[in-house]
């Protein structure tokens, strides 16, 4: 059916082609020729192939490669019909206007429109898995070097965090619906054009994606077997079609600036603060030179006070990115090609990312039956990840000069020998972290259709990197410390391909009934080298990395290989009935060479119910629902994301003394396992899919729950056997959520001139439980490991204030004393031990929730983007200084016998973490971002057609621009929860261009 209804099409185009010039007396007296340009609302650019028909006729034609079109009606009083795919339909009478120019609003998931889902699409209203979908758009409103951080509050249940480095080109961790194993991976699996991507996806350029799918429940991802155990995105690049050659240029630049840098004492309170410590240790008498260095002596004197992390961190940093794509073809071949450079220049000297990607996809139908192509991705990343010295900037005593009388750097401004100048370290060439990859990633595929029910396609995706790292630390830095110089260079070559044979079967019965079938064998390869050498002694600093041969000593050598395959068999089957009861049933058969002899291959199976409500006699009349879907799953996923040679006993070199000499043998250092097996997800989930008022409102809710069984847990051993660990098959987790997602269309428009405002919300939930660990219904407290609690807490003493003058003999029955940091004796044994620490909270927030606005009025559009993240514990460094009067630290009140404040311990010097210090760092990491904000501007097709381009847009952004948290500006957002010395976050400030020719 779908050949004859593409033959129909044909002729009739070419029909429109060959007798659309036929004069309008041959329509009747009252046809008239119609015509215009279809633009996107959202962006100002033209949409070729929309539908454009003469409603209550046959007559329609679509737009052209320019988003122009023509026909001919055979009334002034005609309506018109705009269609396309995502985009909402609108209905416009002709009102004996000869030119009519549209603009088209995009809209939510709903009815027929085609979403990627696991080896093919789907319509929406057929889909009965969780599957959330984010467009090139949404994608694109966020200027990223990683596409995965556009997925931020986009797609309920995908939590996005920062790693804590903070460096340019540094990735993000993604995680769906939370986390599953304690010490097995928790990454989802990353699917580009059909093939499993690895990595990360910095190599990927945001502006050659066409949409993003993220697979949630196992019914969805169980078509992926183990490797989609903790969820799947899949990536869909832009392709060519059956127009004319389009070119387009996307690029923006702009600069960042930090949020803020943390509060630390100046030179005159950092004084004082070390008068205090020595004071409350006996050392101070009330005279500075016994406790204050020359310099500092005679910068006290003087008044001055130096902020190293000021120093350390230029004023802006910078970001550019410029995209050219040339898309088009005929009927018989399409293509995409497209080129981008992306850079980025951290706010740290010496911290840059570079990217140079190019990305060639080509449709080509050989035949009718036979259809080939290719998705080649080709890039080249460098990173310079430099030297972080914003940590040792903040510790540095702000009474020491940086510089000498000539201008030099002074590397120990303060006379102590374990405190160095971090500004040497920004000195060109002195600190070097280089970091270069090269990658030909690429699907080569062809597609053979047996019949117009059953087709063939081989998929073949080779994907190869190189690596190459190159470290390099002058004498004159704080690494070496004024040791010899120190150098190191890694090289890595990894090659992994799939090779994936899939059937499909698609047949319709009585009118009533329709199938699908999907069949895959795929396997999977992946080969990794590394070689890497260190060195020290070199006897010249010009050569840095480059000429190891010369060092004098050797710190380090090795070289390793680790390979593992995985092959898979998959079956899907889908059926509907009456377009009202829908049927989904998965099963895929995994066998990996991660796992044990006997225990490596796994099954997993999946079913999902769906039912249209919408479809049923008993909601004719109503106008509220639109539409109404309700959704059951269940399915079971497993995971193998463990080191290869976790079942093997593995030696390594040892050394020890043979009588005068080295002598060199090998010991065992891990213990075998021969009995490792699958890690098992089992994964229930229902959903409610709903539109209301004609689609004007359009969501779902979801609520699901995942038993996680057989992790794949390294357990800590005794020390007395001679291992830490050893991998095994115990414990068990649980994780259930809650997820809403609410797309509205609270004001549409639709013309260019007309106001429109829509709104997108995501609200997610989840609870993670361990609900076992080696079956004995013991804790783990050394790994701090809680059956009942999250998968990682923070356990320690719960500070509950300082311990004042009049509680000193409270205070001494606990040996303690007035001043110091008072904690709570939660069994009132009268004692403090590790029996009185606590559960002070988890790094995993209890809610997270993304709420998007877009308005737009004669060709102004606006975007404001807001994402929260409620409930979770951070622990925060700045709150618990360590105030010995050695180093500089945050500026926090501290307790004195004259000001009895309960919030620091009383400094003393000598004491480098004061008891119980850990205590104080707890705080609540809640915060709400105004992630983004886009102001941009389409001109009008009457000044786009004068300039001789098909569309022009302007627009300025600024990302992250206001932040509310209770850490004041030090962003709280780290996936780990650790806030301290890492790189400052900053905001984006960028203008930007899209043109298309």
């Amino acid at each position: 059916m779908g050949k004859l209804n593409t033959i129909k099409i044909f002729i009739f185009i070419i029909c429109v082609a060959l007798f659309g010039g036929i004069s309008v007396n041959a329509f009747g007296q009252g046809a008239q020729e119609v015509s215009g340009t279809v633009t996107s609302a959202a962006d100002g650019e033209t949409l070729p192939g929309v539908n454009i028909s003469v409603k209550g006729t046959s007559t329609g034609t679509s737009t052209d490669a320019s988003g122009e079109y023509s026909l001919t009606v055979s009334s002034a009083n005609d309506t018109l019909i705009f269609s396309f795919v995502g985009y909402q339909t609108q209905q416009v009478p002709i009102n004996g206007r000869s030119t009519i120019n549209i603009e088209m609003v995009s809209q939510a998931i709903a009815g027929d429109e085609v979403v990627v889902v696991g080896y093919g699409q789907q319509e929406a209203q057929d889909i009965t898995g969780s599957v959330s979908s984010v467009s090139s758009e949404q994608l694109n409103e966020v200027p990223v070097s990683d596409p995965a951080s556009a997925l931020q509050g986009r797609a309920a249940g995908v939590m996005v965090s920062s790693t804590g480095n903070g460096t340019p080109g540094e990735g993000v961790v993604v995680r769906i619906r939370g986390r599953r194993s304690l010490t097995a991976g928790n990454d989802p699996l990353f699917v580009v054009d059909g093939i499993p991507f690895s990595g990360g996806l910095n190599d990927i350029n945001t502006e050659n994606i066409e949409s993003m799918e993220v697979l949630k429940d196992a019914s969805a991802t169980a078509i992926y077997g183990s490797r989609g155990a903790n969820g799947v995105v899949l990536i869909t690049t832009k392709r060519g079609g059956d127009f004319g050659t389009q070119v387009s240029y996307d690029g923006y630049y702009g600069m960042s600036v930090q949020l803020s840098n943390p509060d630390v004492f100046n030179g005159e309170e950092f004084a004082e603060m070390k008068r205090e410590a020595h004071r409350n240790a006996g050392s101070y008498g009330g005279d500075d030179e016994n406790i204050f260095t020359a310099p500092e002596l005679e910068s006290i004197q003087n008044g001055n006070s130096y902020d190293y992390a000021d120093l350390v961190t230029d004023d802006f940093g910078y970001q550019q990115s410029h995209n050219i794509t040339i898309q088009g073809g005929n009927q018989s071949t399409q293509f995409a090609i497209s080129g981008n450079f992306f850079n980025e220049v951290g706010i740290i000297p010496g911290q840059s990312f570079d990217r140079y990607n190019m990305r060639i996809n080509l449709d080509h139908d050989v035949s009718d039956r036979l259809h080939i192509g290719t998705s080649t991705l080709l890039a080249r990343t460098e990173r310079d990840v430099g030297t972080n010295p914003f940590g040792t900037a903040l510790a540095l005593n702000p009474l020491g000069d940086p510089y000498n009388d000539d201008g030099t750097l002074d590397f120990r401004p303060t006379n102590d020998g374990l405190i160095a100048n971090p500004l040497n370290d920004l000195v060109p060439g002195k600190m070097l972290d280089d970091r270069n990859r090269m990658r030909i990633f690429s699907n080569i595929f062809a597609e053979y259709d047996i019949s117009d029910n059953l087709s063939y396609r081989l998929n073949f995706g080779p994907d190869l990197s190189t690596y190459r790292r190159g470290v390099f630390q002058g004498t004159l830095t704080t690494a070496r410390a004024e040791g010899t110089p120190y150098a190191e260079k890694e090289e890595q070559i990894n090659f992994d391909y799939t090779i994936e044979n899939i059937v499909n079967y698609q047949q319709e019965f009585g009118g009533i009934h329709a199938i699908e079938a999907t069949g895959l064998f795929s396997y999977q390869s992946s080969n990794w080298e590394q070689d890497v050498i260190a060195v020290s002694g070199l006897p010249y600093e010009s050569q840095k990395y480059h000429n190891l041969g010369t060092a004098s000593q050797t710190e380090n050598y090795g070289s390793y290989l680790s390979e593992w395959s995985i092959m898979s068999y998959m079956g899907r089957f889908n059926y509907r009935l009456n377009e009202k009861y829908l049927l989904t049933v998965t099963g895929r058969a995994d066998g990996s060479s991660r796992l044990a002899e006997g225990n490596k291959w796994g099954v997993f199976p999946s079913a999902a119910l769906g039912w249209r409500i919408i479809e049923e006699s008993f909601m004719d009349g109503q106008d509220l629902f639109s539409d109404l879907k309700l959704r059951v799953s269940y399915g079971v996923t497993g995971n193998t994301a463990i080191d290869p040679y976790q079942t093997r006993s593995l030696l390594s070199q040892t050394a020890y003394q043979f009588g005068e000499a080295a002598g060199y043998g090998y010991a065992p250092t891990q213990i075998s396992n021969p009995r490792l097996q699958w890690e098992t997800s089992k994964q229930y989930n229902i959903g409610l899919d709903f539109g209301l008022w004609n689609s004007r409102v359009v969501g779902s809710i979801e609520a699901y729950q995942t038993n996680t069984t057989d992790m794949l847990l390294e357990r800590n051993l005794p020390i007395t056997s001679g291992f830490e660990s050893i991998q095994e098959n115990i414990g068990e987790t649980k994780n259930r959520g809650l997820e809403v997602t609410l797309n509205t269309q609270n004001i549409a428009g639709n013309s260019r001139d007309d106001f429109s405002w829509n709104s997108d919300l995501t609200f997610a939930t989840n609870y993670e439980e361990i609900v076992a660990l080696y079956g004995d219904n013991e804790d783990d407290v050394g790994n701090q490991w809680f059956i009942g609690e999250p998968l990682t807490v923070w356990y320690d003493y719960e500070k509950v204030g300082i311990w004042q003058s009049d509680e000193a003999e409270e205070a001494a029955s606990y040996g303690q004393e007035p001043g110091e940091i008072k904690v709570k004796d939660q069994n009132e044994d009268g004692a403090i031990n590790e029996q009185d620490r606590v559960i002070q909270g988890t790094n995993m927030p209890d809610w997270t929730a993304g709420f998007n606005n877009h308005v737009s009025y004669k060709g102004l559009n606006l975007s404001v983007y807001l994402y929260a993240s409620v409930g979770q514990t951070i622990y925060n460094s700045f709150n618990a200084p360590n105030m010995i009067g050695r180093y500089n630290t945050a500026d926090r009140e501290y307790w004195t016998p004259d000001n009895p404040t309960n919030k620091q311990p009383r400094p003393e010097a000598g004491v480098e973490s004061p008891l119980y210090g850990s205590s104080r760092g707890y705080q609540d990491g809640s915060f709400l971002k105004i992630r983004n904000i886009r102001l941009g501007y389409n001109f009008s097709p009457n000044l786009t057609n004068q300039l001789g381009v098909q569309s022009l847009r302007i627009y300025a952004n600024a990302e992250t621009p206001l932040l509310f948290s209770k850490t004041g500006n030090i962003d709280p957002e780290q996936y780990d929860g650790n806030i301290g010395g890492e790189v400052p976050t900053t905001r984006l400030y960028t203008v930007g261009v899209n043109i298309n020719f």
